[in-house]
């Protein structure tokens, strides 16, 4: 019963994962969510053993392909995704029902600690797996490897096998869609550092603090390429100050606890700033940069206003 409910709630989370992955317009977790659905449907006309056969043998080549499959923006443009599936629906009907195709199998006797459903299954598991590996590390999207162990997790015990198809690949695409959605309200895209949102949060619930603005002038007119690059270099040398770092349009907001320690890492930025070059296009350039702090006053965006008032005073 406790195994029952688990295939039911994946199938739950298939649906919401799939309705908001297209509401948010992420058509690698939709074609994800709609395979995933769509290995549900050979345990409606066949028996467990069938479609758990099936599924071990096929899941694994369609999660990889759609994992490492490029995806284009529009939905409709996806065709070969959509191609893909077709297919495997065809051979969802035609194979667990055919004699050959169950009594395949390969037996290796090497697996003391695991019990595969399908030898060859497991094959195809661990080969495909391999090249997902990959992906995630030349990706950094590990979210992928986490999904795909989910989807195929009940192949390799047998006590598993009575139930039908329970995976938690949803449930892990499902919360890789909110935790992408969370990095876009309160996360810069270009340097990943906190935005003003995500400032004006964490400040609220601050009495008192110190705001420090750091301003690099050139950026005003530097060229759109250069500046992304430009911003990149400083967020990451930002990064490794123990301080709470956020970007509002091109400035560098940090965030102190009382003046001691705001005059302490200002000095150490400062100093760091003035003796760092950096490299843009196979040249060494120093950056001119001011640095304003005040105590907090009104409200953030008048704080803001006003750090940003001293700099042309």
């Amino acid at each position: 019963m406790f195994f029952e409910f688990f295939g039911f709630l994946s199938l739950v989370f298939e649906i919401f994962t799939l309705f908001l992955a297209l509401f948010l317009k992420n058509n690698r977790i939709f074609f994800l969510s709609l395979a995933l659905l769509l290995f549900h449907l050979p345990y409606f006309y066949t028996s467990i053993f069938q479609a758990h056969l099936f599924v071990s043998l096929f899941l694994p080549l369609i999660f990889t392909l759609f994992s490492v499959k490029k995806v284009k923006n529009l939905l409709k443009e996806n065709l070969s995704f959509f191609a893909m599936l077709f297919l495997t629906l065809v051979l969802s009907i035609i194979l667990p029902n055919n004699t050959s195709f169950n009594s395949a199998n390969l037996n290796f006797n090497f697996l003391s600690f695991l019990k595969p459903l399908n030898e060859l299954g497991f094959v195809f598991f661990v080969c495909f797996g391999f090249i997902l590996l990959l992906k995630c590390f030349k990706n950094r999207e590990f979210y992928l490897l986490l999904a795909y162990l989910g989807a195929n997790f009940q192949f390799l015990f047998e006590s598993l096998w009575t139930f039908s198809y329970i995976e938690f690949a949803s449930l892990m695409l499902f919360f890789e869609l909110i935790y992408k959605k969370f990095k876009d309200l309160f996360f810069d895209e270009l340097t990943k550092l906190p935005n003003e949102k995500y400032l004006s949060h964490y400040t609220k619930a601050k009495k008192q603090y110190f705001l420090a603005l750091l301003h690099f002038s050139e950026l005003k007119d530097t060229k759109e390429v250069y500046k992304k690059l430009i911003l990149k270099q400083i967020s990451k040398l930002l990064r490794r100050f123990k301080a709470r770092i956020f970007i509002v349009e091109n400035d560098f907001i940090l965030v102190f606890n009382d003046k001691n320690e705001t005059l302490n890492h200002l000095a150490f930025l400062e100093s760091t700033l003035k003796n760092t070059d950096f490299k843009l296009e196979n040249e060494i350039f120093k950056p001119e940069f001011q640095l304003v702090f005040m105590q907090n006053k009104e409200s953030l965006r008048q704080d803001l206003k006003s750090l940003r008032d001293k700099l042309l005073g």
